[in-house]
């Protein structure tokens, strides 16, 4: 029957417009398949469908993204028009804010250019375009809690890949300006503090400065193996500021003044609070193994290599010391070349004293 109805004049017509009818279908869904997959500025997605609102926001966007303030304007009246015309129709569409807002930064009206992009980011919190603008507008305004604000969100979108927010609020942080609005923002943001404070304590600033960013909860967990107290106190015995690095270690880890006024910090070899250098730096690899106990320090010195199988950096003042220990066993070859010895840290690493353990 139906090679029949082909063989008709109308069912070749029927046949036809049906076919036609499935080609403008195909096209139809070949043109939104494409404006969906490739980039709104690419040629084939202009050529194809050039009224399709996302290829005309795209375009626009493209247009205003790279330009900094206060260069040429760079949308015509038709590209605002065009651009007008979709926020007409699509009012929840945060883009058109997006553009129009950007274009008005470009011409030199910063105030509506701030209110279109916080409308923009009223309808989507986490176009990050728009982010990134507001806190380029916030900045320029000098309206730095706001800017800092922005810092934070920016944080949370982008996750682990936001080394330059991190960078950012490093250099607000040392301007005293900012500081406040800095150390506000952080306290919302434990884990933004973090790196902010282990990258103060990485770079050249003043411990007083990091101290005063930050929170009292980051200060009482600055003593955690990775955060920022380490990396601080680690900073400054590198640049040779012994005394006041050791300070900051007591600060951190809440040494109590007699502990602190010892020559030699816990010297029975105690798990106790405080970390290397100021406390032992103990070892266990191909050298041999130190480790505390009840009584004292037990070591097995292996006798293949040199090295240091127990250490800690003191700081001392001027005047006479004696040291004194004792110990057990030892009685092997191997204890024969174990040896306390103290040298001088800021005299070319020279010893002042050689003590044989096993004697």
């Amino acid at each position: 029957m139906k090679i029949d109805a082909l063989k008709s004049p109308r069912g070749a017509v029927t046949a036809f417009l049906l076919f036609l009818a499935g080609l403008a279908l195909a096209w139809c869904c070949f043109q939104t398949s494409v404006s969906r997959v490739l980039p709104a500025t690419s040629p084939l997605s202009l050529a194809l469908d050039p009224e399709n609102p996302r290829i005309t926001l795209g375009l626009a966007i493209a247009k205003v993204a790279q330009v900094k303030p206060g260069s040429k304007a760079t949308l015509d009246e038709a590209d605002l028009e065009a651009v007008r015309r979709v926020a007409a129709t699509e009012p929840l569409n945060e883009q058109p804010y997006l553009i129009l807002g950007r274009q008005n930064a470009i011409d030199g009206d910063s105030e509506r250019a701030t209110s279109l992009l916080e409308a923009g980011q009223r309808l989507d919190p986490r176009n990050r375009l728009i982010d990134a603008f507001l806190l380029e507008r916030y900045l320029l305004d000098q309206q730095y809690e706001k800017a800092a604000e922005q810092f934070s969100l920016l944080s949370r979108l982008v996750g682990r890949a936001n080394t330059p927010i991190t960078k950012a609020l490093v250099a607000m942080a040392t301007d005293p300006r900012t500081l406040p609005a800095v150390r506000r923002t952080l306290q919302t943001d434990p884990a933004l503090e973090q790196r902010v404070l282990l990258a103060l304590a990485n770079g050249d600033a003043e411990a007083a400065r990091i101290f005063d960013l930050a929170s009292p909860t980051a200060i009482k967990n600055a003593g955690a193996e990775g955060s920022w107290g380490p990396a601080l106190i680690g900073r400054l015995v590198s640049n040779g500021r012994y005394r006041d690095a050791r300070a900051i270690w007591r600060r951190i880890y809440q040494i109590a003044e007699a502990q602190a006024a010892a020559p030699i910090y816990n010297s029975d070899f105690e798990r106790t609070v405080g970390s290397p250098p100021f406390n032992w730096t103990l070892t266990a690899n191909s050298l041999g193994a130190a480790d505390p106990g009840k009584q004292g320090l037990s070591v097995e010195y292996y006798g293949r290599e040199s090295g240091s199988l127990a250490s800690q950096t003191l700081v001392l003042k001027p005047g006479r010391y004696r040291l004194t220990f004792a110990s057990e066993g030892g009685k092997s070859n191997t204890a024969s070349g174990l040896f306390w010895r103290i040298s001088c840290a800021t005299g070319k690493n020279a010893s002042l004293i050689n003590l044989p353990v096993g004697d």
